[in-house]
């Protein structure tokens, strides 16, 4: 599994408009070059709110799917990618929030943000009757019944 991406993107205020964003599990560094100085922002991802999956009308009735780092400063934000693929979007939603460990948000209207509580891989459940206890006995001992709890043992008392 992947752990870090680099993205150039745009930036309005950046120099030739463009800013360099490294993404990895332990860090979010956003360079970019402003009235000549080279500027270098490094943020923990524990910093960010969390991994937005929004979605945007691009041409009449196609959508355009965005995943992005939402932080509290909107020039913190960082975009992770643009997807014509609401799957592919989600994958790449899920994947982010795994790695960075943050919590998977959705905008749900213009500004209106929730958190994501859906299960990330429905678990299936059991195919075969005793699965869980195939795995602790070999097939042979997992055909023969399992004993019943013992009774206790009389001990008469002895004479003395």
């Amino acid at each position: 599994m992947w752990t870090s991406g680099i993205i150039e993107a745009f930036d309005a205020r950046a120099d030739e408009r463009q800013r360099r964003v490294e993404v990895s599990r332990r860090r979010v560094v956003i360079a970019r070059r402003f009235g000549g100085v080279e500027m270098r922002v490094t943020l923990e991802p524990r910093h960010y709110r969390g991994v937005l999956f929004s979605v945007l009308i691009a041409e009449g009735t196609d959508f355009l799917y965005q995943v992005r780092l939402l932080h509290a400063d909107a020039e913190m934000n960082v975009t992770l990618g643009d997807c014509d693929s609401e799957a592919a979007a989600r994958t790449l939603w899920r994947r982010w929030a795994h790695v960075l460990e943050l919590p998977r948000l959705v905008e749900r209207a213009e500004g209106e943000i929730e958190v994501d509580r859906s299960p990330l891989d429905p678990t299936p459940g059991e195919r075969r009757r005793g699965r869980t206890t195939l795995r602790r006995r070999n097939r042979f001992l997992a055909r023969r019944k399992t004993g019943g709890p013992l009774l206790p043992a009389l001990v008469a008392p002895a004479d003395g």
